[in-house]
């Protein structure tokens, strides 16, 4: 099943590359942002993501705690936890409004 997934994923993934090269493609600019913004899922450590929203670990903590940012996550064959960048944007745009 997941094999299928992943192969299905990299066949539109394909398919959509080559619209975009010959010009052909109907995505809107929002669309391609999407596109990309999940493709750029780019994974922070504590200490990444405290450097990146300029926070103190602390208060990092407090607002993981106060359920104002997502909890970490375990990835196989690490101890520490990681935060996805988007996620975190997505939090702080939220607690911005």
């Amino acid at each position: 099943m997941k094999l299928s997934l992943i192969k299905l994923v990299s066949k539109l993934l394909r398919e959509t590359a080559d619209k975009l090269d010959a010009g052909t493609s109907e995505l809107s600019p929002s669309e391609a942002m999407d596109i990309a913004d999940a493709l750029c899922h780019r994974v922070l450590s504590k200490e990444m993501a405290c450097k990146h929203l300029n926070l103190s670990r602390s208060r990092f903590d407090d607002l993981v705690r106060s359920r104002k940012l997502p909890k970490g996550r375990k990835r196989v064959g690490f101890k520490e936890l990681v935060w996805f960048e988007d996620e975190l944007n997505a939090c702080v745009n939220r607690l911005k409004k």
